[in-house]
């Protein structure tokens, strides 16, 4: 869920941390991001999806990358997407 960490009102730029939940057992969810062109990502997701590694719906839609929102540093013109997969821990 995307939130403004000072108001708790819905924000494009905060994402918080509500996808690292624990989970019973033995398995993990495991955050992935993909950063990069609109078209460099959607082929990665596509990939992904064709090694039967993670849906294609189970991405976000892409999410503009704020200018002073994030570490990583981006290129220009690139965007983001967001998966939350659950992994046995064996």
């Amino acid at each position: 869920m995307l939130q403004d960490s000072s108001s708790n009102q819905t924000s494009p730029n905060v994402l918080t941390n509500q996808t690292n939940q624990s989970f019973e057992g033995d398995r993990e969810a495991v955050r992935h991001i993909i950063i990069g062109s609109p078209l460099g990502v959607r082929r990665t997701i596509h990939q992904l999806h064709a090694a039967r590694y993670a849906e294609v719906s189970r991405w976000t839609h892409p999410i503009a990358i704020p200018d002073d929102r994030i570490i990583i540093t981006p290129q220009q013109g690139e965007i983001m997407s967001l998966l939350v997969k659950l992994i046995r821990l064996e």
